[in-house]
């Protein structure tokens, strides 16, 4: 039974993938970062899928020249990660292993082969200045991540055809209706999407059915409490495994953040305690300051 809709989790990761796995919404990126022009009829789209990684550790958007010379991947970050360059090298090496299938490569064999070589950037739409080193030394491997931060008033491409000035945009509308404006989330990017339409963001994206699926989700009394295990469990993962106080108060913020919104949804308590590992007494005292 649905209850009501509400904004996905990861929707900014799922439309920049839905738009950028696009040809020609990548070469028009690729030229933002780059100033390099390439044909859509260039490039052909790759997907990190192993048995090594899950779903959820893909790679956002990876592609590679038709001439073999080189692959181009794209993570998107919307909060700060330290872990980029060896997430990277991962997607990397996963992707030359299904390189070396797709062309019948001999890497045992007496010949040297060639690999494409790999540009990896890392696009940014947080609001927490994320200072980071562009050469990674991983030990025996060093690799250059490209950081980009596409926040809208940072890019220097001002024009509504342009697909990532139309998603950077979007960003800014839902974060101004829910920062400033104080709506909810399904609110506020119902608002940013109109303004997208009114202003010719992303015209060819905005009235779409499956554009609007990226976004948005009915979500079941089964979903939410599968959902809301999940990120509990996240937020009490990260708090342990980050060592500083003020790391650890902000995972117990999204925390408790997570414990206010399942009571908002009538959720019974000790439904709450199961998923969230608190006591009935750390449950009561949130209750209580309410």
């Amino acid at each position: 039974m649905v209850t009501e809709i509400k904004v996905k989790h990861n929707w900014r990761d799922g439309v920049f993938r839905y738009l950028f796995k696009e040809k020609a919404n990548f070469v028009q990126m690729y030229e933002v970062f780059t100033g390099k022009k390439l044909s859509p009829d260039e490039i052909e789209f790759r997907e990190t899928d192993s048995i090594l990684m899950s779903k959820d550790l893909k790679n956002d958007v990876a592609f590679l020249t038709k001439s073999g010379k080189f692959i181009a991947l794209v993570e998107h970050q919307h909060t700060e990660n330290p872990n980029m360059a060896i997430r990277m090298l991962i997607y990397y090496a996963e992707l030359l292993k299904m390189y070396i299938k797709a062309n019948k490569l001999n890497i045992f064999g007496t010949k040297p082969v060639e690999f494409p070589n790999a540009e990896f950037y890392v696009v940014y739409t947080g609001k927490k200045p994320w200072i980071a080193s562009n050469e990674v030394d991983l030990g025996a491997i060093s690799i250059k991540i490209n950081f980009v931060n596409i926040n809208y008033n940072k890019l220097e491409v001002d024009c509504t055809r342009n697909v990532l000035t139309g998603y950077s945009y979007l960003l800014k509308q839902f974060e101004y209706y829910r920062d400033v404006k104080l709506f909810d989330k399904t609110l506020a990017v119902d608002e940013a999407i109109n303004d997208c339409r009114k202003n010719g963001y992303l015209t060819d994206y905005v009235y779409r059915e499956e554009f609007l699926t990226m976004v948005l989700e009915h979500w079941t009394v089964e979903q939410q409490l599968e959902d809301y295990a999940r990120w509990a469990h996240e937020a009490r993962e990260e708090g342990l495994e980050k060592g500083r106080e003020e790391e650890r108060a902000k995972a117990e913020a999204e925390k408790l953040e997570i414990v206010k919104n399942m009571l908002a949804e009538k959720i019974p308590s000790e439904t709450i305690t199961k998923i969230t590992g608190l006591t009935d007494d750390e449950l009561t005292k949130i209750k209580l300051n309410l």
